[in-house]
Formats: C-alpha cells, structure tokens, sequence
C-alpha cells in the first residue's frame, strides 16, 4: 500500500475498534429497550433533570438570570441521569451495560454539592484539538450519536472495508484519492507541513468562469519548467478521473462525502490517532472507551448518514496552506469559543486550475475527452463546470475545439452556460480573425463525401455501403449488393469480418454526426433572416455550393439574388455552381459576379413578382421537381401586424390569455433560442424577467411575459407550474458596446425602451410571431383536465405572492393559428391526389374525410379526430417513422410538420375505414 501504515499499527488499530464495537453493541439493544418505554425518552429524562438541579443551583448561588442558569445546569448534566427513574415517576428503567454503569459512576462529581458530570482525564483523550472531541454536555447529544438499530462508530468490520477501499481507489482513481487525503492531512492541526503536497497551491486559481491573462502566463511558464510536464498529466489524469469516476460529476466538496473515498483518505490519519492514544494510555480498551464517552466526531450520524461510515474527522474545519501567505483580513472562526483570530485557508476545489493548465497546454489531443466531459456536465446541469469546461474547449481554439462547440450549442437550453459557450466559441473563432458564423461554415466537415454528397465504402466480396443524405438533413447508410444493386441487410459473412467492422462503426459514427451538424447548419441558416446575413457569390460557393454537406442544404433552399443593377429575384442552385433556375423552373441568366445573395422568405418582394405570384410558382416548380425543403420556404407561415396591434403598440396581444403546458412550452422555447425561466412558486411570473430572444442584427430583442397557473396558495414548497397564462409580446431597444459577431454578444444590453411594432421589420416581426405560434400550437393541443383546477390572476402586475387567485377558463378548442392555416393550404393543393382515394374536404379548420364507416372530422392545429354525428373523439397512433411514404400521398413538401404528416395518414387512413383491422381502431368505430 501506498500509505505509511505499518502491520503493527494496523493491527492495534484493528483491535481497539473491536472493542469498541463490543462495546456499542450493548448501548444500542439498551437504547432501543429504553425507547419502548417512551420514544422521547430521552429528551424527557433531560427535561425533568434541568427542572430540578436548576432549583437547586438558583437556591445554593442566587443565580437568577434564566439564560445563565441554563447554561449552567445543561453544561453539568452526567450520564448518570439516564438511570434516575425517578426523575420521570417511575420505579425502575432498563438497566444500561456495566461499562456505561461504570462510566456514569468514574465521571461524576458533587463539586456543586449535588451529583454534576466531570470531564474525560487529558490522557484518554483521542486528540486535543478538536472542538467536538469531548465528552456530550447532555443527554440528548449523546444518546443522538447512537442508533437504535446498528452501529453508529467505526468497528473490526469498518476497518477491514477501509483497508479495501485503499486497495481500489488507489487503483481506479488515484489522483481523487490524492485530494482526499491531502484535505484529511490539511485540516488536522497536528499534522506537519512537510507532509504536504505543493501541488495542490500550484492549482489554486481565482473563481471565475474563465482564467485571467495572468493565470494562463503562470502556467505556461510553469510547463516551461522540468516539473511541468508532470503535472500537466496530474492535471489531465485528475480531471478525467473526476468525470468518469461516478454518474454525478464530483467536486471538492463532494469528495469527503463519497463513503468508499472517504474511508481510504481518512484512514492513515485515522491508525496515527489511535495508535498515538494506545501509545499514551497503553491500554487498548481505554483508548475503546474514550469512542463511547466521547462519539461526537466519530459517530456516523455526524457524517452525513448513519450507515455510510463516514465521521466529522477529517471534515470539520479548514485546510491550511504549506507556506502560508500574508494575512489581509481577519476571519473569525465558526465556533463562537475559539479565537477570534484564524489562519487563512486553502481552497480544495483544484478542477478550475487543472483545466487553466490544460488549456494553457492548448493540446488538441485533450478534446477527445473535454468535449464528452461537456456533455456530460450540460447534462447534469452543472453550470460551473461546463462553463470552464467549455472555457478550455475555447481556448485551445482548433477546427475540432470550434465544431465541437458548434454542436454543443444545439444542446444547450440553460442561459448561463448558453452565454458562456456563446462567449467561448466566439473568442475561439476571433483568434482566427472569424465571426462564429463565418468559422462554422469554413470549418464544416466533409466526412469524406463527394459532389453528390456520399460516401461509397467497399467492401469484400464486391459489396459496399453507401453513406449519404437524407430527408431533412439525416445521415443514412444503405447497403449495394455484388450487382450494384440496393439490398436491404449485408451477408453475415462479410460483416463477421473485422475489418468490415471497424469501417462500418465508423460510417455509422459519421451518420450519427452529419445528422448533428446538419440540424446546427440548417438552424443557423434558418436564423439568418433574423441576424441578416449575406453572402457574396464567390464567397457562397466556396462555403455552401462547393462542400459537399451544406451544398445538399443550399441547393434545395430558394436564394435571393440582388445583382448590381439593383434588379431582386430568387434562384434554385442545380448541380453545377453556375447552373441557376428561376421560379418556374427553366434556366437562368447565370449569375453576376458582384452579386449578393440571402436566403428568401415569402415576404420579400422581388422584380419576378410581375409574372405572378413567385410562392404560387415556386410551389409548384418545387412539386414538378420533387424537392422537399429542408427549411420550409414556399409553405412557410407568415404573420403581418394587425390592426389590433396598430391600435395596442407597442405590444401585441395575438398570444395573450392562452394556457400552455410549461415544460412543452419551455421544450420549444429554447431549441428555437429563447431564454426562458422555469416558472415557480418563488418565482410565479415573469414580469421580473420576462422570456426574450435576442436579434442583435437589428438592435432589438423580443420579450414575451408569462405568468405561472395552477396553485391557489403560492408558498415556497409548491413545485413548478404545471401550466402557464401568456400576456403580451412587444420588441425593445438592444444596445451592443462591442460587436456580436466576434464577442459572442457578451457586450449587449437591454434597454428595456419599447419600439413601435409598425417600425420592426416585417420579416423579423413574422419570425417572432412564427415562433410563439409554434410555441402555443404544440403546447395548448391537448389539455386535459378541468377549467375549475386552474387558478390565476388575469394582469402580471398582480401576480405576484397572490392568494385567492381567480379562475381562468380554458379554450373549447385547440390553438388553430398560422401554422394551422399552413397545413389548410398544402391540404388543399394535395386534394386532387387525396379525392382519387375517397372524398376529402375541407372547412375552416378541419379536415373532412368520408369513410364507408363513418365520417370523420381531423383538426388541422390538433390533429384530433372526432367521429360524425356522434361527436366521439377517435385514438388513434401517432405516425411513426416507419409508415410507409406511399400511404400519406406522392409528395409531402414538409420534413418538420409531424402534425401534417400524422393528418395525412390519418386521411389515408379513414378513407378506407372498411379496412381497418386494429383491434383498438374498430372497438372505438363500433356504433353505441
């Protein structure tokens, strides 16, 4: 072992904890018989005894101050006063073991003229530096320290799972135990500093999300020394070790609480306490009964549990520094009796440090490891770590550090570490002298594919799979047989092949990440309309039409083209760079090279639009075509201010006194980029900080106010709000002291000055409004419970800490708003294909399908199917990924509508309602 423990040591260690578990043992089968007579026992027993010795001590001293007189009579108490039955009327009580007996007898004195406690003798004391090594000044203290159904103090059996625990954190996590010990060996004031570790002031650093200029120089410098390298590798073997150590990430001040951890640091010390006690006393069972008449600090139930083996020693106080460093302030220390003057001390929390040198190294190797440790850490929702997690990510600043980061951000929801990684990846993208947008597009994998975005993989015996895109972006594998020609599965032969395997875990690998990057490149783009982004025609084909994964994304979207004579019109991307059609689909006039392009959106007006309807004609190229977008263009929804909302600017009341399911609302929310807070009983509203999206291109943000329903008495124990009551959006002044693009928007203040909705731009107003609309259609679907158990105030202003609130009813329907109108207008194109089938129709909001059955009515916001005339709701499954495309129509232009999908299918569906041979399905169809 590792440790400086002798034999001999362990061996008198072993056997004073067995005698002091022969001795607890008795305790505790008595404890437990005194509490059949009376649970509170105890605490009656003290009760009854502070009542008649303060009589005594007020008559024999005159003492009349009561708080005085207190202290007096609690602080004399002997353990004697268990066994006084009369002090509760009684004739007898259980009888304790005799060595309790013995004690009660040793450790009395009548120096007060009446029976009073006496100190434990100095030399059977286990230390003399411990506040909490003494012996119990009350009853209810002592008997707390033991347990009415097991051992509370460390034994023969504790001692031997200690010696193991040695044996296996030495092995499985060395560098943790190393901590360990070294704050067991820092908080004991006994102890010398020459036993300390340097090491661990090398890796004290100020707390702060991200390091200092002057912190990264001191651990450069300090690599430049012989000694640096070593503990480069501590700092990355520690790091690692406290991330895959255990489920939840571990921190300093969680190591000590680890019970297995906590065993192996403590028990070096733990064999010099008690071999220095024997050594003193030269008695093994006096050293075993000063636990007993002193359990405080060895007692498990001060540790945290009563059964976790772990004690107050070695946890109790603050850990010194080797060479202390000058004293600025006085601290007082936390227990009232001591001195009011205290040591500095040493902080044990050495992660930050650590991950300062790593990144002060800036090796690339270390992603390969930092970057699942920032998974893990969002996951966890730990917002220090992962902050300096991706800190270090950053500054190591490579391509890989950079897509790292990139997909990493579609995952982060917290705003803090939102922020953090905003910060960290600009700073990272800027050393290179790029915005982040820019440096996401020049470094946006390939993954090997080629100008037809895939990647042909051979493999033996003349088959081979086929990496390429699908969908809306999806990474997929297919498989070719010896004749080239598409086969479902590859032979088992060819895939028992070793090689074989590795090259298909690795094509599987990189299908997984094209269908992550692919959702951060098709958001990004999609988010352009907001952060105005252009691109030049030379620029836009090295970066889009020229790589092989965002030219599948650019050459399926519609792109704005305003050429130098100020003429605007929309294009389609073919195969070739050059290769440009216009709306309906014929070939253009190629493109000027000064040209500037953006992606379209339907409210943008262009010089083609004298044709005709450029929507109208681009639908119908896109159908003729068979391209499905991506991100929805032609279909997509638009929203235009109202007249209401002329009338109540600057807010607008379009979403206003809708309730919406709070955890699906938040869900949506913040993939879209809104900063949202959890409603709460502490925080009932919004009103404080209300739920915001940023659009700095244009010096605005958009806050939306919300307010939590539910609970009628709003106190602190409530949980979170089951659903919330919306109220107004409106749109305020955004000032940036810096520039977004390269500071990660660390400089942008809210000004919280409203602006006229009329003076937003229309494109970005629509956005915002896209995005609520999203937010209230999923969320208001399907509520399910009753309008008498929803409870709230109608006005934010008085929302907060209300009691009483009133009732608020609910809608009678689902939400049917701009995404619901989208659906309405593909159906209605789909028609001519879906009446071949059967008669569909359509109203203002649903859709009609008459079976041979039934009639059927779908909701076009919902989805919801409900049976005519009976008015009965119908269940049917949700579409999933395996329906057939053939049985949902020829061509469905949208990827991200599960809704019009599982219409669609539901058309199909009922249609023919004769055929239908699920169980569940014709139950519900039976007529009543």
């Amino acid at each position: 072992m590792a440790i400086d423990m002798i034999d001999s040591d362990l061996a008198i260690t072993r056997m004073v904890l067995f005698e002091v578990g022969q001795l607890e043992r008795p305790l505790v089968r008595w404890i437990a018989e005194m509490k059949q007579v009376d649970p509170r026992v105890f605490d009656k027993l003290q009760q009854a005894w502070l009542e008649r010795y303060e009589q005594k001590i007020s008559s024999c001293y005159k003492i009349t101050q009561q708080p005085l007189l207190q202290n007096v009579t609690l602080a004399h108490m002997p353990l004697a006063a268990a066994m006084m039955p009369e002090l509760l009327n009684r004739q007898s009580l259980p009888r304790p073991p005799a060595w309790y007996r013995s004690f009660a007898r040793t450790y009395q004195t009548n120096a007060l003229g009446f029976i009073t406690s006496s100190f434990l003798p100095k030399p059977v004391r286990m230390s003399d530096g411990s506040y909490y090594n003494r012996t119990p000044n009350n009853l209810r203290e002592y008997f707390y320290s033991f347990s009415d159904s097991g051992t509370s103090l460390p034994d023969e059996k504790w001692f031997d799972q200690a010696l193991q625990d040695c044996e296996k954190m030495e092995r499985d996590i060395p560098h943790l135990l190393w901590l360990a010990r070294e704050m067991v060996l820092r908080e004991d004031a006994a102890s010398s500093t020459e036993s300390m570790d340097s090491r661990l002031e090398l890796f004290q650093v100020p707390e702060a999300p991200q390091p200092s200029l002057k912190t990264l120089a001191r651990y450069k410098e300090h690599l430049a020394k012989p000694e640096g390298i070593k503990d480069l590798e501590f700092a990355r073997s520690f790091v690692r070790e406290a991330f895959e150590s255990s489920e939840k990430i571990l921190t300093s001040w969680h190591l000590l609480k680890q019970p297995s951890l906590y065993r192996a640091a403590i028990l070096p010390r733990f064999v010099r306490l008690v071999t220095g006690a024997v050594s003193r006393t030269q008695s093994v069972r006096k050293v075993a009964e000063a636990f007993l008449l002193s359990p405080s600090l060895y007692s498990f139930r001060f540790g945290g549990g009563e059964n976790n083996g772990i004690m107050r020693l070695g946890r109790q106080k603050g850990l010194r520094y080797k060479n202390p460093p000058p004293v600025k302030s006085v601290k007082p220390d936390c227990h009232p009796c001591s001195s009011s003057l205290s040591s500095p001390t040493i902080s044990s929390d050495i992660i930050a440090g650590c991950l300062w040198m790593i990144a002060a190294a800036a090796d690339a190797v270390d992603l390969e490891w930092l970057l699942p440790a920032c998974k893990k850490a969002l996951a966890a929702e730990d917002v220090a770590i992962f902050n300096r997690l991706v800190a270090t990510v950053g500054l190591i600043g490579t391509p890989d550090a950079i897509r790292g980061m990139v997909r990493l951000r579609a995952r982060v929801r917290h705003a803090t570490m939102f922020n953090a990684q905003e910060r960290s990846l600009a700073k990272a993208a800027a050393a290179s002298g790029l915005t982040t947008v820019e440096a996401e597009e020049l470094l946006a994998q390939e993954y090997e594919l080629d100008s037809t975005s895939c990647h042909r993989l051979n493999l033996p015996d003349g088959y081979a799979a086929v990496l390429s895109i699908t969908g809306s972006g999806q990474g997929s594998i297919y498989y070719e047989g010896e004749k080239g020609d598409r086969i479902s599965k590859l032979p088992p032969f060819v895939l028992e092949q070793e090689k074989c395997k590795a090259l298909l875990k690795s094509m599987r690998s990189d299908a997984k990440a094209i269908s992550a990057d692919m959702l951060v490149h098709r958001y990004r783009l999609e988010r352009s309309w907001l952060t105005g982004q252009t691109w030049t025609l030379r620029a836009f084909i090295e970066r889009w039409l020229n790589h092989p994964l965002l030219g599948w994304l650019a050459r399926r979207q519609i792109w704005l083209v305003a050429e130098p004579g100020g003429s605007i019109r929309t294009c389609l991307f073919g195969k070739e760079a050059t290769t440009v059609y216009d709306p309906d689909g014929n070939k253009a006039p190629p493109l000027h090279p000064d040209t500037l392009l953006s992606l379209w959106h339907p409210l943008q007006k262009m010089s083609d639009d004298c044709k005709g309807s450029v929507v109208a004609r681009w639908r119908e190229t896109l159908e003729r075509l068979d391209i499905r977008q991506p991100i929805r263009q032609v279909w997509r929804e638009t929203y235009t201010i109202t007249q209401a909302e002329r009338e109540s600017s600057p807010s607008s009341y379009r979403y206003a006194q809708r309730i919406l399911g709070q955890a699906q609302v938040i869900e949506i929310g913040r993939k879209r980029g809104w900063r949202i807070r959890t409603l709460t009983a502490h925080i009932p509203s919004s009103e404080g900080a209300p739920w915001s999206l940023i659009i700095p291109a244009h010096g605005i943000y958009a806050e939306f106010r919300t307010g939590g329903v539910g609970y009628n008495d709003l106190g602190r124990s409530a949980p979170a709000f089951t659903h919330i009551m919306t109220d107004r959006v409106r749109f305020c002044i955004l000032k940036d002291r810096g520039d977004w693009r390269f500071d990660g928007g660390r400089k942008l203040t809210p000004m919280k000055k409203p602006v006229r909705l009329a003076d937003i731009d229309q494109i970005v107003f629509s956005e915002v409004m896209r995005d609520l609309d999203l937010m209230v259609s999923v969320a208001a679907s399907n509520l399910k419970f009753d309008a008498s158990s929803i409870q709230a105030v109608p006005e934010l202003g008085k929302w907060r800490r209300q009691q009483g609130l009133a009732d608020i009813a609910l809608p009678d329907e689902p939400h049917y708003g701009g995404l619901a109108q989208s659906r309405r207008q593909i159906i209605e194109a789909l028609l001519p294909s879906l009446q071949e089938k059967g008669a569909v129709t359509l109203d203002e909001r649903h859709v009609i399908v008459t079976g041979r059955l039934h009639q059927y009515r779908i909701h076009l916001g919902s989805g919801e199917v409900i049976m005519v005339p009976q008015y009965r709701h119908l269940t049917l499954e949700t579409l999933s990924h395996s329906t057939r495309e053939e049985d949902i129509g020829d061509y469905q232009p949208l990827y991200d509508d599960d809704i019009l999908n599982s219409i669609l299918y539901r058309i199909a569906l009922l249609q023919k309602d004769h055929k239908i041979r699920d169980k569940n399905i014709l139950e519900q169809l039976r007529d009543e």
